[in-house]
């Protein structure tokens, strides 16, 4: 499969495309990278250099896959975090060339916003660009739980709640919703939960809680339930797998107490991931 992926790239450290392509890789797809910001790494380590990238240079990009034919053989889109409005209408409209060439495309929307410890890190009319736009025409997107509230305006104490905000999002254009980064009232308080919702029903997964600055993970799990979805379309095999992976992964970053995702060191957790946590039908 060949997996076109929009977001950020840092130089040092595995957030963005550079949480992405590797997983995808690993899975068997051809990525296609454009950054729509490029750092030297991740703004949390304390100071960074680099800046969100040109959206004229974004669309020439596109646009040159496209007068190439690349864009006709593109099965799936993938977009993160995009640095501004103007790179965000610029990867929608890449999105729009990539789906003129191939109707049948899946488009998976991380609609990265910000999160419960540090707010939105986005601008306003950012946030309405991704909420009004992006997420009506994506397939697939994986909001945490932060970013879920935003979009439906109210906070998710339940399960319940989850479930009904999953329902009122998909009413707006994706077919599948999964929220990460769940804590509601059915999780235990050691725990995280992942909640994946569709027309066909709803799964929950729980996964340990693990502490520290694990940036990047919301990055690599979309890339990773994008990837596992690509190879058999089961969301529920996806949803098993990419939480499996990236456990594993977040899991030998704390061990090994790194400011980085252990990305290289813990490969083999994307192709055979050492734990796989039950999955549940709650709806």
């Amino acid at each position: 499969m060949n997996i076109f992926s929009l977001q950020s790239h840092v130089v040092y450290g595995h957030v963005g495309n550079s949480a992405a392509i590797f997983p995808l890789q690993r899975l068997g797809h051809e990525v296609w990278g454009i950054p729509t910001v490029l750092f030297s790494n991740h703004p949390k380590h304390g100071g960074f250099r680099g800046r969100v990238v040109d959206p004229a240079q974004i669309r020439d990009l596109a646009q040159g896959l496209d007068e190439q034919g690349y864009l006709r053989r593109c099965d799936a889109v993938l977009s993160g975090y995009l640095g501004n409005m103007e790179s965000g209408q610029a990867v929608q409209e890449a999105i729009r060339m990539a789906r003129t060439g191939n109707p049948g495309l899946i488009v998976c929307c991380d609609p990265v916003m910000g999160h419960e410890q540090d707010g939105f890190f986005v601008s306003e009319d950012l946030r309405h660009f991704i909420r009004d736009q992006l997420i009506p025409s994506a397939d697939i997107i994986t909001p945490n739980q932060f970013e879920t509230e935003y979009l439906v305006g109210h906070p998710l104490g339940s399960l319940s709640d989850a479930l009904a905000a999953c329902d009122q999002v998909r009413d707006r254009g994706p077919k599948q919703v999964v929220v990460t980064s769940l804590s509601v009232s059915e999780v235990a308080v050691d725990r995280i939960g992942t909640l994946a919702a569709g027309e066909a029903g709803a799964w929950l997964v729980t996964t340990p809680r693990l502490s520290g600055g694990l940036f990047g993970a919301g990055d690599l799990f979309a890339a990773l339930l994008l990837g596992n979805f690509m190879l058999d379309r089961d969301i529920t095999a996806a949803l098993r797998l990419a939480t499996a992976s990236t456990y594993g992964i977040l899991a030998a970053t704390v061990a090994a107490r790194s400011d980085v995702l252990e990305l290289i060191p813990a490969q083999n957790e994307i192709v055979a991931p050492s734990q796989i946590f039950e999955v549940v039908q709650v709806a």
